[in-house]
């Protein structure tokens, strides 16, 4: 089935019920704010709180509301109230109207809360509200978490250190206060753009920037009144009557500049690695480079689910085929990731060695060396990536040979560690028990029947490289490889043929 048939049929399936116009509404454009409240329970049923004071600075998007604490509700503890009034602004507060006490009463009256800003990007989500059937999108300027602030427990842990001290019963002071002390000169080094914007996410200087802004009080409406009212008919969009043109963009340009790309930041984008990228971020990338991305996540795939997940069709599919043979290798009509993109060296040697075993090269990597050393080491076990690149690359010229490959003998012929063989393996074939470890993938007929000059390419790619690892140190015998391509496939097809057949011949035993 075509790609275009399969799009058909899925729209038949989803047929478009209802089409209603989009606006975007820009009246509360910087102004509009989502509150989440991470610590409050949704099962819990809360009373909507009484706010009797809110305060913001727009710079820095920080908020606090001051929540009313109903004092006179039969489960407040009127007793503790009024010991945490007086651990916070002192015995004699009431006596004192005119100083800034946290408590304005003689008792815990009220409960702060402050935000703090969250770590998702508000440039790709918008409040929507359907009215009339129609929907309006008012973009987001900031999300806040809002949680409880306990500022009165540091003001009376301040108030009781100021009065041990006070009272002397802090620390005693040392008689050799005059005594003079040596001092050290240090000279600050220029600052460079790294150290800069360390410091600049640094607790201290974020303290610094928090206190230079002043606080700007705002007034709070609760909701259902009259101001809220008219504040919410602002997220409608003012000129809805304005004739607009329908949209004849394609769906996914349509999207792309409706929202545009994801703004991360640079700090997230130096954390990305290939194993943590997004399909939409890999196709933002050059097409080897998706290609190379993909192989190294997946293992292997064949070429008609490689043009699915990459969404190529048409001609751009010649393009997608030389692409593909620059990091993988046709095996039994579909493609494998090649050894040395998978365990990349760190470096190369300036100059190859004359000769030498295998036993000797794993030696020099499997010891306690240097840490330059080190970073060359890979696989479960810490050996040299070449000798990994060479072993798979016999495993994967045996897969080339027959459908099921025996694990041991290939470890033996290889000599690596067996956790290591096991992994290699796992990533491109299945273990049946009794039988061995079967290719994953079944044998694509037709690619090679659509493709037969890429298939004759790859048999001379391996079986020039079958020839290098003939010249190492592998105790496997040598592979007698039939001289006609044409043959050795039949001769590979009436395997598959004849091992179908056993199966279900024992299966109708069963």
């Amino acid at each position: 089935m075509r790609i275009e048939d399969k799009m058909e049929v899925d729209d038949d399936n989803d047929p478009v019920v209802q089409e209603i116009p989009v606006f975007l509404s820009k009246n509360l454009c910087e102004k509009l704010y989502v509150f989440q409240y991470p610590l409050r329970s949704v099962s819990a049923k809360i009373e909507e709180p009484h706010v009797i004071a809110a305060r913001i600075k727009p710079k820095i998007q920080d908020v606090e509301l001051e929540i009313e604490i109903p004092t006179e509700s039969r489960n407040y503890d009127r007793s503790k109230g009024e010991q945490i009034s007086i651990n916070s602004d002192g015995v004699n507060q009431h006596l004192n109207p005119d100083e800034q006490n946290f408590f304005k009463s003689a008792i815990m009256d009220k409960i702060m809360y402050t935000s703090t800003r969250a770590q998702l990007e508000p440039g790709r989500y918008a409040v929507g509200l359907l009215s009339k059937n129609e929907l309006h999108l008012n973009p987001i300027h900031g999300i806040l978490h809002v949680k409880p602030a306990f500022q009165y427990l540091d003001k009376a842990d301040k108030n009781l250190k100021s009065d041990m001290k006070e009272s002397g019963a802090g620390e005693p002071e040392s008689d050799d206060d005059d005594t003079p002390q040596q001092v050290t000169v240090k000279f600050a080094r220029t600052e460079t753009d790294r150290s800069k914007a360390a410091r600049e996410k640094s607790f201290g200087f974020l303290q610094k920037k928090n206190a230079e802004e002043s606080w700007i009080h705002t007034p709070f409406y609760q909701y259902k009144s009259e101001e809220s009212q008219l504040e919410r008919r602002r997220l409608l969009s003012s000129r809805p009557d304005e004739t607009i043109n329908n949209v004849t963009l394609p769906i996914d340009e349509y999207l792309s500049s409706l929202i545009g790309p994801c703004p991360e930041s640079e700090d997230v984008k130096k954390q990305l690695t290939p194993d943590c990228l997004s399909m939409s971020q890999i196709r933002q990338l050059p097409l080897s480079d998706q290609v190379k991305h993909l192989l190294v996540n997946v293992k292997l795939i064949s070429f008609s689910r490689l043009c699915s997940v990459l969404e190529i069709s048409g001609d751009a599919q010649q393009q997608l085929l030389r692409a593909v043979q620059h990091v993988a290798l046709l095996i039994q009509g579909n493609w494998v990731v090649k050894s040395e993109i998978l365990y990349p060296t760190a470096e190369q040697d300036k100059s190859k060695s004359s000769g030498g075993s295998m036993e000797k090269e794993k030696a020099k990597f499997t010891g306690f060396g240097s840490e330059k050393e080190k970073s060359k080491l890979c696989g479960v076990t810490g050996i040299c990536p070449k000798i990994l690149t060479k072993a798979r690359d016999y495993v994967l010229h045996q897969f080339t040979l027959n459908r099921v490959v025996d694990r041991d003998a290939v470890t033996k012929a290889t000599q690596i560690p067996t956790l290591d063989m096991k992994t290699i393996i796992s990533h491109i074939a299945n273990y049946k028990r009794n039988v061995g470890w079967e290719f994953s993938l079944p044998f694509d007929d037709e690619f090679v029947n659509k493709y037969p000059e890429v298939v004759q390419r790859q048999e001379m790619l391996f079986n020039a490289k079958q020839q290098q690892l003939l010249k190492s140190d592998f105790k496997a015998p040598k592979t007698e490889r039939t001289d006609s391509p044409g043959k050795n496939r039949r001769a590979r097809r009436r395997s598959r043929q004849d091992s179908c057949s056993s199966d279900s011949g024992s299966e109708a035993k069963k």
